[in-house]
């Protein structure tokens, strides 16, 4: 009898158990929350455009030709279609650091291409997280956004810099004008051509 009401004891807190692991089982997976494709969520940042000359300089620049279209998708998109395109931007961002021309491999562009690096990958680590939540992945787009904004200025910049011999010419005038304003006895200024 005893051996009876062990054995039973024994079958009940298994089933017990069992019963116990099925239930959790059952709540984690109502917990993965599904992203809607039908969302109007977007980003509430605009995608900043080149310069006329610094649009001219990249129009032959495959990679950020495929970059900038990405990035204007993804300034529109829901947080269901930033997870889809998580993965491509990544993929192009680093296809863009690797085929950068020689004469953009400079410490503020490299510095800005970095920054869209790590928050590509970052954002990227979002969209495999079991559970995915749509503000933190609007907040990771927006942060990737900023960072293609940020090179954007950079690269407007870069096309609208002064020429060196202008560059020159224009130290030397200030050069007159300070030597001129130290010494207020000369009345004339002569710039030398």
């Amino acid at each position: 009898m005893r051996s009876f009401l062990y054995t039973v004891l024994t079958l009940t807190i298994i089933v017990v158990g069992c019963k116990n692991e099925n239930t959790s089982t059952i709540q984690e997976e109502d917990e993965i929350v599904k992203l809607d494709s039908l969302s109007k969520e977007k980003a509430e940042i605009d995608v900043l455009k080149l310069s006329p000359q610094a649009s001219k300089d990249m129009e032959s620049f495959e990679d950020f030709q495929n970059l900038k279209n990405l990035i204007v998708s993804m300034s529109k998109s829901n947080p269901f279609h930033v997870k889809k395109y998580a993965d491509s931007i990544n993929t192009l961002v680093q296809s863009f650091e690797e085929n950068l021309s020689e004469d953009l491999k400079i410490n503020t562009i490299s510095s800005r291409i970095a920054v869209i690096a790590t928050e590509s990958g970052l954002l990227l680590q979002l969209t495999e997280t079991r559970n995915q939540d749509s503000q933190r992945l609007m907040d990771a787009n927006i942060r990737l956004l900023t960072a293609y904004n940020s090179l954007i200025i950079q690269l407007n910049e870069l096309s609208l810099a002064i020429p060196e011999n202008i560059e020159k010419e224009l130290l030397r005038e200030r050069d007159i004008l300070r030597d001129s304003i130290l010494d207020p006895k000369k009345k004339n200024i002569k710039i030398e051509e």
